[in-house]
């Protein structure tokens, strides 16, 4: 059911790839309801007359009016509850805040914070940026405890695209 997946989709790490058909029929549904923003790969035709379905999506975000809804599902709607759970869940930092934050940066970038190399996990796998991470890159801090370590190559053509259109916003 896509307003379930809407919940899932709450928790996840956005921007997030979806593969499955099921997934991508749901995000589809959403989109077209203007619960999230996403990226859905065209159907094409296979020669053969008939149409292949998208088989691969790209959620960016969930909309405003898509965490409506999910406090509406969550019985948020008028009893005044509906700020708190946005808030407790814009806690953490989002990826599309940090590449927001990013946006007027000098690169490369040099990223140690574990919550902000998440956000640059997200956002390479988004194809938002050039980014290099991983076990090379680590290193342990003076009391031997291992740190993360990102360096952002620069915000790619896809990634300045997404923060042009939600500037117009």
């Amino acid at each position: 059911m896509p307003l379930s997946y809407l919940l899932h989709l709450e928790n996840a790490r956005l921007p997030m790839h979806v593969t499955g058909a099921q997934d991508v029929r749901r995000v589809s549904v959403l989109k077209a309801t203007g619960l999230i923003e996403a990226a859905i790969d065209p159907a094409y035709d296979t020669g053969k007359g008939s149409y292949r379905l998208a088989q691969d999506a790209l959620v960016i975000c969930i909309t405003d009016d898509g965490h409506a809804e999910i406090d509406r599902l969550r019985g948020g709607e008028g009893n005044g509850s509906s700020a708190s759970p946005k808030k407790a869940s814009n806690a953490r930092l989002e990826p599309l805040d940090y590449l927001r934050a990013i946006e007027s940066s000098a690169f490369p970038l040099r990223v140690q914070n574990r919550e902000a190399i998440g956000c640059v996990e997200a956002l390479k796998q988004a194809g938002f940026v050039d980014a290099v991470i991983g076990p090379a890159l680590t290193w342990k801090a003076a009391d031997g405890e291992p740190q993360g370590l990102a360096v952002i190559k620069r915000i790619t053509p896809f990634g300045r695209a997404h923060l042009a259109r939600s500037a117009t916003r």
